[in-house]
């Protein structure tokens, strides 16, 4: 993919506004990646807190999100983290995928999604945690790896 870049100062805008415009002859899934990154560019880190810290951390380091009790929690490789945020404010980000009431797992840390048992499917993450697919997110988990398939 050739992407061309032109810059220009134009005096209109206010200080901390940026005009972007994507020009492509179609609209394929690198083009909507960039879409997407641009989308998210300022919203790429989610506050966290452990003890009596708060810090902020990468999404794409977190493998799930997840909640227990009254509170929610972010799982990274090798801490968890209790967040702020509601999941339903965080099952649109990119590369997240809600499996159940209380999980949004990232995508690309499943390491395979076990369908054996019939009706069911378990989502197991590189890091060798499972968890399950509710009922009634059967058909959107199965929609996404239709839609990820080649």
């Amino acid at each position: 993919m050739k992407i061309n870049i032109t810059k220009q100062i134009d005096h209109n805008l206010e200080n901390d506004e940026i005009d972007i415009v994507l020009k492509a002859n179609k609209f394929n899934s690198e083009v909507k990646k960039i879409i997407n990154y641009i989308k998210n560019y300022d919203n790429n880190k989610v506050l966290v807190h452990k003890e009596y810290e708060s810090f902020m951390i990468d999404y794409k380091d977190i493998i799930l999100f997840y909640s227990e009790g009254k509170s929610n929690y972010c799982k990274t490789s090798n801490e968890t983290y209790r967040i702020k945020s509601k999941l339903y404010e965080l099952e649109n980000l990119n590369d997240f995928i809600r499996i159940s009431k209380s999980c949004i797992i990232n995508i690309n840390f499943v390491k395979c999604f076990n369908t054996s048992q019939t009706g069911k499917i378990i989502v197991i993450l590189y890091d060798g945690t499972e968890e399950n697919v509710s009922r009634r997110r059967i058909r959107a988990v199965l929609d996404f790896l239709d839609n990820r398939s080649i």
